[in-house]
């Protein structure tokens, strides 16, 4: 049967209240509500950024009880990026919020995945929604990435095109209902090196993002560097490199010169510190 929409609009105020019929024929009492979107980690600005850059996608997941009632998907061109709205059932409910920037989002029942994960925040927020209940309710979202940043700290020499990160777990996707880390992989995060940093000395950088747990994980790193050809020109390997949600895992020095090594440092920018050196 189809869910026959409308039957009264009531404006109180500035609140607005909605009568719909559902499919059994019961009216149902909704109300429009607000969410003011923000996290302490980043600025929150109409664009919500972190660190200076920009969220794309925004995603709203509305539960009563275990059944997704309905679901809202905002990007950063939307004038409503940072305060979306839903028309809720009076009730108690869950909304699940998921904002990032990672690139070619897909969502999979609870699961979204990204073919390259970027800053990520997620919440679970419980709502009452009622007659004498707020139309608007500040959410604020945490932080459920890592970012591993590589720093090449010696000379950079002519013939280099990429630089190659391997992890040998890494995590590419999140469960909106839980927050937790999903589809473990080992994967190449492979960046052009520009021309102009042929040459350079301790200028040479990549950040490498993913999603984690809240718990230490650890897993083997390999970066290698390739000419045009696809040689290799610069290559090692860290083992057991520590990594933890909202936390940045800092690993640098030679690449190119024999008998030297990277140490790795846990940057407490995010979190508390974490120091690894051998």
């Amino acid at each position: 049967m189809l869910l026959m929409m409308t039957a009264a609009v009531l404006l109180t105020g500035c609140t607005e209240y909605v009568q719909r019929e559902d499919v059994n024929n019961v009216v149902v009492a909704e109300k429009r509500v607000t969410f003011d979107v923000g996290n302490s980690e980043w600025t929150v600005t109409r664009s919500l950024e972190a660190d200076g850059v920009t969220m794309t996608d925004l995603w709203l997941f509305d539960y009563i009880g275990d059944e997704l009632v309905r679901t809202a998907h905002k990007v950063s061109t939307d004038a409503d990026f940072s305060t979306p709205s839903m028309s809720l059932q009076y009730g108690e409910h869950t909304v699940f919020f998921v904002a990032s920037r990672g690139k070619t989002p897909s969502v999979d029942g609870t699961e979204i995945t990204w073919t390259q994960p970027s800053d990520t925040f997620w919440k679970a927020v419980r709502v009452n929604v009622g007659s004498g209940s707020s139309a608007v309710v500040p959410v604020t979202l945490d932080r459920v990435a890592t970012k591993l940043r590589v720093a090449v700290t010696d000379h950079v020499p002519e013939g280099v095109a990429k630089l190659c990160v391997t992890p040998s777990v890494w995590w590419y996707g999140l469960d909106y209902t839980t927050g937790a880390a999903i589809e473990s992989k080992s994967s190449e995060r492979t960046v052009a090196v520009p021309a102009s940093y042929i040459g350079t000395t301790d200028q040479l950088a990549v950040n490498v993002f993913g999603m984690s747990d809240s718990d230490e994980w650890t897993t083997d790193i390999t970066i290698t560097a390739n000419d045009g050809d696809g040689n290799v020109v610069g290559i090692v390997t860290l083992d057991d490199v520590p990594f933890k949600r909202n936390r940045v895992t800092n690993v640098s020095g030679s690449l190119f010169v024999a008998g030297m090594s990277f140490s790795v440092v846990l940057n407490d920018e995010w979190a508390d510190s974490y120091n690894l050196e051998w």
